[in-house]
């Protein structure tokens, strides 16, 4: 089912990133700017996906104890693993993106 749901997830993310690029050409500085941009976005996702794993696993540690707890925090953890995976997907299309509109 998770499987199902990132490669649907994968195929709308390239789908309108893509539509969203097209007909435009780029200089190779504007590309190297926009693939520094696009690096540090990827970068700050990242980040996101972390703190926000703090947060639920600090959540769960509050609010539940036992078997509850442990499966809160594999749920959170499951959770940063999709932005995570998310963010690469959106990385390596914007890249691939930038380098179809470079003359």
């Amino acid at each position: 089912m998770n499987k199902t749901l990132i490669a649907l997830l994968t195929a709308a993310a390239a789908t309108l990133s893509l539509g969203a690029h097209a007909g435009a050409t780029l200089t190779h500085s504007e590309a190297a700017d926009q693939k520094a941009e696009a690096k540090a976005d990827y970068k700050a996702d990242k980040k996101a996906a972390a703190a926000d794993y703090d947060l639920n696993k600090a959540d769960c540690k509050a609010n539940s104890s036992g078997s509850v707890d442990r499966a809160c925090k594999k749920d959170a953890k499951a959770q940063t693993r999709l932005d995570k995976a998310d963010a690469k997907v959106d990385y390596k299309s914007d890249k691939a993106d930038i380098r179809t509109n470079t003359k």
